[in-house]
C-alpha cells in the first residue's frame, strides 16, 4: 500500500512540474510559481522544483528569489549542474 502511495505522489509531483513548465514557457509566471509550489508540497526534497522556481524568478527579474531557489536546489543536490550555472551567473562568478 505504501509503495502504491509513493508512486502516486511521484506522478502527482511530475504532473505539477510539467504544468508549471507549461505555464512558464507560455509566459504565465504567476501560474507557474503556483504549480511549482504545489509540487513542493508533494515532494519538498526535489531539487528540480527549486530549480524551476529559480528560473521563473530569474525571468521575472527577481534575482534574490532566484538565488534562494538555486541554493535550495544545490543544498539537496550539490551536483545539479544547471542550478549551479544559474546560481553562479547571478552571484557574478
Amino acid at each position: 500500500m505504501k509503495k502504491e502511495n509513493r508512486s502516486q505522489e511521484v506522478t502527482e509531483d511530475q504532473e505539477l512540474v510539467e504544468m508549471g513548465k507549461f505555464y512558464f514557457v507560455n509566459g504565465k509566471y504567476d501560474e507557474a510559481v503556483e504549480e511549482f509550489k504545489k509540487a513542493l508540497k508533494v515532494n519538498p526534497g526535489s531539487p528540480e522544483i527549486f530549480y524551476n522556481l529559480g528560473l521563473v524568478y530569474e525571468s521575472r527579474n527577481k534575482p534574490e528569489e532566484a538565488i534562494k531557489m538555486y541554493k535550495k536546489a544545490l543544498a539537496i543536490d550539490p551536483k545539479y549542474k544547471l542550478a549551479k550555472q544559474h546560481y553562479e551567473k547571478l552571484i557574478g562568478l
